[in-house]
């Protein structure tokens, strides 16, 4: 029996015919009576916003190093040249986009014969032909997992009707073009694993540049200054370059012992967990960013042991006031959202249309897109690669995370 490309894709949005891309591809190489022989999965780079992480699950930072479709096109055209039919659910959606995103390369695809579950079922989502079929299945919206679960459903279908199989087999794989490869690895979508991570730069640095005691007089205009900058380094989520190297400087002009630099990073990570903790209640998102943050901070990753207890340890922590900014010091204030808001107020997620109206609210002046002189972008991921993040970076504009902004303005979100 000869075999089928099930394929999934997630994506950016729904138009593959203006500027929504692909962001994830998986497909099942699935031969009749033998089950699955191959798989290819892989995070793509759409040189863009990613679109709706709540749906799909797929942040910025996590495509950030992914390759761009170019990069894996040689690889995907020879895993698909092995198949004499691609199958999907809602094929022509998938199919679509994968047509687009070769077409953006000057690349045409072959004409395959098609099937589709979706139709093969007499309609529905994947998820609710999977139930009506008593196919077990989580995680959806991830490519390989609805590859794996469609190809689980067509061979359902198909066992009602054999003679679809006979006819199949007497299909040719098509002919498809050349593709060079490039040297790029897929990347499979995986949980991100902060330990994983290099340490950021300036941690090396300051640890060879500063000693562990002084025997100087305290400068509190050093500390003060050291503490500001930090404070605005970590608002959108990272420290970038310009700014490792500016933490760097500031803690080695004043002689800021390396001692009392970790007791400003643990002052910062202790109020991050005040803010996350003040409700009892910890999101998957709060605790994300609180991970990440002491990886930037140089505590390396977290144990559930030691998040807890930095959790149970701020709840008796007075607030210093010591915050870069504050809610009085946006007040008029030019602002501009760009992608998709991850947080939520009561349960409610936060549109875009109401992030404008609770940032009027508060007292800053909402624009809708970045110039020179915008004073600040929120950004609900800080690696997002939409051409608004683009234009702030290359402005030198004040780039703030959706979370930290909420904090700042003294919302409190989910």
């Amino acid at each position: 029996m000869k075999p089928f490309a099930v394929l999934d894709v997630e994506t950016t949005g729904f138009n593959p015919y203006r500027n929504d891309r692909v962001v994830e591809i998986g497909i099942v190489l699935w031969v009749p009576g033998q089950g699955i022989v191959g798989e290819f999965s892989t995070l793509v780079n759409p040189e863009r916003d990613v679109g709706p992480t709540k749906i799909h699950g797929i942040t910025a930072s996590d495509v950030i190093h992914a390759p761009k479709f170019s990069e894996i096109a040689g690889q995907l055209a020879d895993f698909l040249k092995q198949a004499v039919i691609l199958a999907g659910h809602n094929l022509r959606f998938d199919l679509s986009f994968l047509t687009a995103e070769f077409e953006r390369i000057g690349i045409e695809m072959p004409e395959y014969s098609t099937l589709d579950s979706m139709i093969l079922a007499g309609g529905g989502t994947l998820s609710a032909c999977c139930a009506d079929y008593e196919i077990e299945q989580s995680n959806f919206h991830e490519a390989l997992n609805d590859a794996r679960s469609t190809t689980l459903l067509i061979e359902k279908l198909l066992s009602i009707d054999d003679p679809e199989l006979a006819q199949i087999n007497t299909f040719d794989c098509p002919d498809w073009p050349q593709i060079p490869h490039s040297q790029r690895p897929l990347q499979p979508r995986a949980k991100g694993d902060i330990s994983c991570q290099p340490a950021p730069s300036y941690l090396k640095r300051l640890s060879e540049k500063l000693s562990g005691e002084s025997n100087d007089i305290l400068k509190p205009e050093g500390e003060r200054d050291y503490r500001a900058l930090l404070w605005r380094a970590l608002e959108d989520g990272q420290i970038e370059e310009s700014e490792s190297d500016a933490l760097v400087e500031v803690a080695t002009n004043w002689k800021i012992p390396l001692s009392r630099i970790e007791a400003i990073h643990f002052d910062y990570l202790s109020e991050l967990a005040r803010a996350a903790w003040a409700d009892h209640f910890l999101s998957d998102s709060e605790r994300k960013e609180i991970l990440q943050a002491a990886h930037l901070l140089g505590f390396g990753t977290l144990s559930e042991e030691k998040l807890q207890d930095l959790l149970r340890s701020s709840e008796n922590k007075v607030e210093d006031g010591k915050k870069a900014l504050n809610a009085s010091l946006l007040a008029g204030k030019s602002v501009c959202f760009t992608g998709e808001c991850c947080c939520s107020i009561g349960g409610e997620a936060i549109s875009r249309s109401l992030a404008e109206i609770i940032a009027a609210d508060k007292g800053l002046k909402v624009s809708s897109s970045v110039t020179k002189k915008l004073d600040i972008l929120v950004v609900a991921d800080p690696n997002t690669q939409s051409g608004k993040a683009k234009l702030a970076r290359k402005y030198g504009t004040r780039i703030i995370s959706e979370r930290v902004f909420w904090r700042t303005l003294e919302i409190s979100v989910d």
